[in-house]
């Protein structure tokens, strides 16, 4: 998959996640940065500094784009993980869906979660509204 379509930020983002490059990875990011993984939430270029060390560079995490779309401002990214972390219980491959809101040209938000696959690219907003209409039937 082409990363050039890909907004300028998110394709700096996948080369610093792969060269590794920490600095560059972190200077994707706004000051006030969110990232929502693993059930946790980690605020502020502080935070994500700390995360990324720990999540990301120590366990020699590489992302492989598979597929992406952008929809009202939020660009979903469907990539394939791989990297030296304990897989035990994870599908194999593991597909993580990586949403993106961009603000300035800096990463605003980040949310990641496991994907179905690189055919799946709902967006936060449909997810949302799915969610949102579950509760309404209750």
């Amino acid at each position: 998959m082409e990363p050039n379509a890909l907004p300028q930020v998110i394709q700096e983002f996948i080369a610093a996640s792969n060269k590794p490059d920490p600095d560059a990875y972190i200077d994707c990011f706004s000051e006030d940065a969110l990232i929502f993984d693993e059930g946790k939430v980690w605020a502020g270029k502080s935070a994500i500094r700390k995360w990324s060390a720990e999540h990301h560079f120590d366990a020699n995490v590489t992302l492989d784009l598979q597929r992406h779309r952008q929809d009202q401002g939020e660009i979903t990214a469907v990539f394939k993980v791989d990297g030296d972390f304990d897989k035990t219980s994870l599908p194999n491959p593991l597909y993580l869906d990586f949403y993106f809101q961009i603000h300035n040209h800096k990463i605003k938000q980040l949310a990641i979660q496991l994907s179905t696959g690189p055919e799946q690219t709902e967006t936060v907003t449909q997810i949302r509204n799915q969610e949102e209409h579950k509760n309404d039937s209750k």
